[in-house]
């Protein structure tokens, strides 16, 4: 549930806000609704990397790959689906240490902290 409510709602964030929303929604998604430290990253991950994979390729497909393999020569890719492959790849790696630290900032504040002093006497 937290992938479809991360890839949902990063995309439509994307509209409005600038593309660094894909740091911020996996982190309180993954802080709010708690996973396991490697669910919270593969989550956070997935979450981000399909949505951009799919509408790269929406993108490349409408356009003959025009676009895309422009882009590619200029980071000197041989053509575009490499591009979209690495552009998802660094979404997704983006989303999914986002993603594992909103789960390890959760495991920070459910700790009960020590207490300062000795025991009262």
């Amino acid at each position: 549930m937290n992938f479809f409510i991360i890839a949902i709602l990063s995309a439509v964030l994307q509209i409005f806000i600038p593309w660094w929303v894909i740091a911020i929604v996996p982190f309180v998604i993954l802080f709010w609704r708690p996973a396991r430290a490697s669910g919270a990253f593969w989550t956070g991950f997935g979450g981000i990397a399909v949505p951009w994979l799919l509408y790269g390729y929406y993108q490349h497909f409408i356009s003959d790959g025009a676009l895309s393999d422009r882009v590619a020569k200029i980071f000197m890719l041989p053509n575009g689906i490499l591009l979209l492959l690495v552009t998802a790849l660094v979404g997704g790696l983006v989303g999914g240490f986002s993603g594992l630290a909103g789960y390890w900032v959760r495991q920070i504040f459910r700790r009960n902290p020590l207490p300062l002093s000795g025991p009262a006497s």
